[in-house]
């Protein structure tokens, strides 16, 4: 089965209390925001599919900072869409700074 899938890149910054989030836990923060904002999430295949995101590379556990993410879709969204839906389901010390193009 080879579905199509859409990515936009996205500047993210961890701060505040979610500082103490790890790498995986921020995983699954994102993942329910996603499903909240009721988006066209795209999905791994295999076993146990898992909505499909990536991370440019990891921030240290108590580390506030700025990473970037790749998002995945089923469907092709606009930037602004991804930015208007998910920035409401952010928890507190989690931001969108920036959609790469």
């Amino acid at each position: 089965m080879n579905e199509q899938r859409f990515l936009i890149k996205a500047v993210i910054k961890k701060s505040d209390e979610m500082i103490y989030f790890s790498q995986i836990d921020l995983g699954l923060v994102l993942e329910r925001a996603l499903r909240r904002a009721e988006l066209p999430l795209y999905f791994t295949q295999g076993f146990r599919p898992r909505v499909k995101l990536s991370f440019s590379r990891a921030l240290k556990l108590g580390v506030e900072g700025e990473e970037e993410v790749t998002f995945y879709f089923s469907k092709n969204i606009t930037p602004q869409e991804l930015q208007e839906k998910l920035k409401k389901q952010l928890p507190h010390g989690l931001t969108i700074l920036k959609i790469i193009e």
